[in-house]
């Protein structure tokens, strides 16, 4: 019986003859693009005694416009996966349009500081970093982290932003509180809007401090808003009637800066404030 060797090399290669297209001209014996002048095909001598035989291959314009499309069709895909990772880490429509583009630049410093977090939040994510928006009613303490949460998804960084109040609905669903508390473990940045808002039961305030324990253990960034300052803070940590909240708040300033966020009337008399507190948070001092 032949071998199967000797049967390939008696054996001819596909050959790929076509007529001329409109767009094309022949040149020694190839066909070549009318715009680029590069080959649409190759020719290649087979070394097994078959001898030469002509393939098609992209001409230089069509290897341009094949990259552009799959470099169009990555992007695509890179976009809905951004967009799905978005969804998911902030479930609030409204709050995915808070962007760096979106801001007013009204107060410069703080969206100097949110960026410089975001640049450096490697460094920050090492050791569990986070920040603590304050500042009265309407001065986009808000609007400022999840800025801080979009770039970080955009950058393809797995974060969430959620509430105290949420996160005791995770606890109280029994059974599944363990696989809550895991997927919130496992984030690389959390919001927590609205600090000082949950007040509840025993069982909420302990669950509240397990939460902001367990990220600190496992250096998952915080970024809380909330209308209270940090003396009204420290005051909560020193306070030894409600010593459950003392070690939540302490455990909060353990890894948080406070980051005053002002209206434009108040921003001026606490600008040395401001740029004490970026200069901490920047490494600055």
């Amino acid at each position: 019986m032949e071998s199967i060797s000797n049967i390939l090399k008696k054996s001819k290669p596909p050959t790929f003859e076509r007529e001329m297209k409109e767009d094309e001209y022949l040149h020694d014996g190839m066909f070549f693009c009318k715009s680029c002048k590069t080959p649409r095909q190759t020719l290649i001598d087979f070394e097994d005694g078959r001898g030469e035989r002509l393939f098609p291959q992209h001409c230089e314009c069509q290897r341009i416009e094949y990259e552009r499309q799959e470099e169009e069709e990555n992007r695509r895909k890179h976009d809905e996966a951004i967009f799905r990772l978005r969804c998911r880490a902030i479930p609030n429509p409204a709050y995915r349009q808070c962007t760096f583009a979106a801001d007013d630049n009204k107060t410069p410093r703080t969206t100097q500081i949110c960026k410089e977090y975001v640049a450096k939040f490697d460094k920050f994510s090492a050791f569990g970093g986070g920040l603590i928006f304050w500042g009265s009613v309407g001065t986009g303490k808000t609007f400022f982290a999840m800025c801080i949460a979009n770039a970080l998804v955009d950058s393809g960084l797995n974060v969430y932003c959620t509430s105290l109040s949420e996160v005791v609905k995770m606890a109280q669903d029994f059974d599944n509180a363990d696989r809550h508390f895991s997927m919130l473990m496992s984030k690389k940045m959390i919001v927590v809007d609205d600090l000082g808002a949950e007040r509840g039961t025993e069982f909420a305030t302990e669950k509240i401090y397990e939460f902001i324990d367990g990220c600190n253990t496992h250096s998952v960034p915080l970024i809380f808003t909330t209308n209270y300052s940090p003396d009204i803070l420290q005051k909560a940590c020193e306070d030894t009637t409600d010593l459950t909240y003392a070690r939540i708040y302490s455990r909060i300033l353990e890894k948080c800066t406070p980051i005053a966020v002002l209206d434009i009337k108040r921003r001026k008399n606490n600008a040395e404030a401001n740029y004490s507190l970026a200069a901490e948070l920047l490494g600055l001092k």
